[in-house]
């Protein structure tokens, strides 16, 4: 990689882009919970109040799911579309991809949900 490549962070490489994301997600979460841990007291505090919000949480998590789900049919997807238009093929080849994009972020979300679903019946314990 040159350097004027390393610099430009539209042209890394899409794996370094998420692992960079991935990483900074887990360091976001990890300060948020030493700084609600910190605030309750302790862990045990922390994780009772955490059981009491789960439903609230339930609920913040799916109208966050709504929001980006609206955001990307409105707003963000017609604009994709409308680029890979002016593909050499008509924007065939990415908009296959793009479906199956879609998929995968869709089965994400409910692996999400299984998995917090799992914790809230004991099961992460």
């Amino acid at each position: 990689m040159t350097l004027t490549r390393l610099l430009n962070p539209r042209q890394w490489p899409s794996f370094v882009v998420f692992g960079l994301t991935l990483i900074g997600a887990f360091v976001v979460c990890g300060v948020i919970v030493a700084l609600g841990v910190r605030m309750m007291g302790s862990q045990a505090a922390f994780q009772a109040a955490w059981g009491q919000a789960s439903p609230w949480l339930f609920l913040w998590r799916w109208i966050c799911y709504a929001g980006v789900i609206l955001s990307w049919l409105r707003l963000w997807r017609p604009r994709v579309i409308r680029r890979l238009k002016e593909d050499a093929d008509g924007g065939v080849e990415a908009r296959s991809r793009l479906k199956r994009l879609e998929r995968y972020a869709i089965g994400v979300m409910v692996a999400i949900e299984l998995f917090n679903l799992l914790d809230w019946m004991g099961g992460g314990q």
